[in-house]
């Protein structure tokens, strides 16, 4: 998945931006750098780094949402005392990949290579294992 894919998921999964004044808009794409939002009032267009998306928890809820991570609990592979193991994990999918991804970031990881990583089951909108 490449991040205007990730951008295009999560507003079919409800992710909205208006105006500064609070104005309707209408999503009008993404790339890698930028999201485009158009408003309703006067057609005018505005462009958002996805930097500052990928801040917004309502982003990762409606990525989320978009990807089918709302299952009730889900398996996960972790490590605890030094040992991989399978433990399952309840609800705030969203909220562990967002998490996820910070850790990414930190580990000096670019954006593109964690949208890229994503597992194709939850590219196309399937409950991931």
């Amino acid at each position: 998945m490449m991040i205007k894919d990730a951008v295009n998921k999560a507003t079919e999964g409800g992710y909205h931006l208006y105006g500064s004044d609070g104005m309707d808009t209408d999503y009008g794409g993404a790339n890698s750098a930028y999201s485009v939002w158009t408003r309703k009032d006067n057609e005018s267009s505005f462009i958002i780094p996805v930097e500052e998306t990928f801040l917004d928890p309502d982003f990762w809820q409606a990525l989320g949402r978009g990807l089918g991570w709302d299952q009730a609990v889900r398996t996960v592979h972790a490590v605890e005392n030094g040992r991989s193991t399978i433990v399952t994990r309840a609800r705030q999918h969203w909220l562990s990949h967002w998490h996820r991804f910070i850790d990414h970031l930190a580990a000096g990881k670019t954006p593109e290579a964690f949208f890229e990583s994503l597992p194709c089951s939850e590219t196309v909108g399937k409950l991931g294992a």
